[in-house]
């Protein structure tokens, strides 16, 4: 064969690969495990319909978003969790919150304020790495979690700084200005150890230390918008109710304490820290304020779980409902800020 004719059998052949790769309109044409061709045929364009499937349909496509994008890394227990896996799929233009997708799995099933501030009541795009694990406590050793697989907030913060994340990747350009760290945790630490003997002030004390070690660790990488919350009124829940006024009442004032020691160490913490700003959102007083006149905020009752109109979702976490609630307060204590 002649040069010339191999060069045109070549370029036939190449013309003819082209022309098989292109995905006819509603093929699919990407997608995690999808491993062929993205060229859709002229008319048409690839559309992301979830992380597991794109097609192409008819139409120009639209061009990529060009606003800015905030982040949120929240860490905390399964009042905050959506089951977050760091080594999946990451929060995009089309699912916020990554993985699972929206909106993850969460305590009480449904959607919880993470989710409500990343989608609905955010004032910019938000994407949101939720480090937050079920069952968490703040120091695994100090507070033993109900399975030994929990991540503890320690695990949680070092699950983030020893990731590629917290250096500040192109995947995931967060700065100090469009970053926002919250921790939401205090719940399985309070009503798994209140009963226990002992200095409760010294305790409180003991697992603050470890709690604002992690922020300072956060900081030291570039942290300086912080979100804290402090412990609700844990000592309401059907699960605590269960056990009688006298269990109910050595909880609350354990989680009363814990709390006013955790607002003078925030305050401490912002005033050591250069360029530290801080939020305190008082869950404590949200909750005592919607269980002290439930039907006011739309719930049947202060007790019930589990059903359409209760407040609780199961016999400890708040319901969907309620969780709407919180995420709406927290986006007004934060309003004017870059997320809210």
């Amino acid at each position: 064969m002649s040069p010339l004719s191999l060069l045109l059998s070549i370029a036939v052949f190449a013309v003819g690969v082209v022309s098989q790769a292109q995905i006819p309109a509603f093929g699919q044409c990407g997608g995690l495990t999808y491993t062929g061709s993205t060229v859709c045929v002229t008319g048409t364009f690839c559309q992301w319909d979830s992380d597991f499937f794109s097609q192409c349909v008819p139409g120009t496509e639209p061009p990529p978003f060009a606003g800015p994008i905030n982040f949120w890394f929240p860490f905390g227990d399964s009042y905050t969790s959506t089951t977050f896996n760091a080594t999946s799929v990451l929060p995009n233009i089309h699912n916020p919150l990554g993985n699972p997708p929206f909106p993850g799995f969460t305590g009480a099933g449904g959607e919880n304020y993470v989710g409500f501030d990343t989608e609905t009541f955010n004032s910019s795009v938000i994407f949101t790495y939720n480090y937050a694990y079920g069952g968490a406590t703040i120091n695994a050793s100090l507070v033993t979690p109900f399975e030994p697989t929990v991540l503890s907030l320690i695990d949680q913060v070092n699950e983030f700084l020893t990731s590629s994340v917290a250096s500040k990747p192109a995947t995931t350009p967060w700065t100090s200005v469009n970053a926002l760290f919250s921790v939401w945790i205090g719940v399985n630490d309070m009503a798994g150890s209140y009963f226990e003997p002992g200095d409760r002030g010294a305790f409180a004390n003991t697992l603050l230390d470890e709690y604002f070690t992690l922020m300072q660790r956060l900081y030291a990488v570039g942290a300086r918008n912080f979100l804290f919350l402090n412990v609700p009124r844990v000592d309401l829940t059907p699960l605590i109710a269960a056990e009688g006024t006298v269990a109910q009442a050595l909880l609350k004032s354990v989680i009363t304490d814990f709390n006013t020691r955790l607002a003078a160490r925030v305050a401490s913490f912002k005033t050591a820290n250069a360029g530290v700003k801080t939020w305190l959102w008082d869950s404590n007083t949200v909750f005592t304020t919607i269980l002290s006149a439930p039907t006011q905020f739309g719930f049947v009752d202060a007790v019930s779980f589990g059903n359409t109109g209760d407040f609780w979702g199961n016999n400890f976490h708040p319901s969907q409902a309620a969780h709407q609630i919180f995420a709406q307060d927290i986006a007004t204590l934060m309003s004017g800020s870059l997320w809210f």
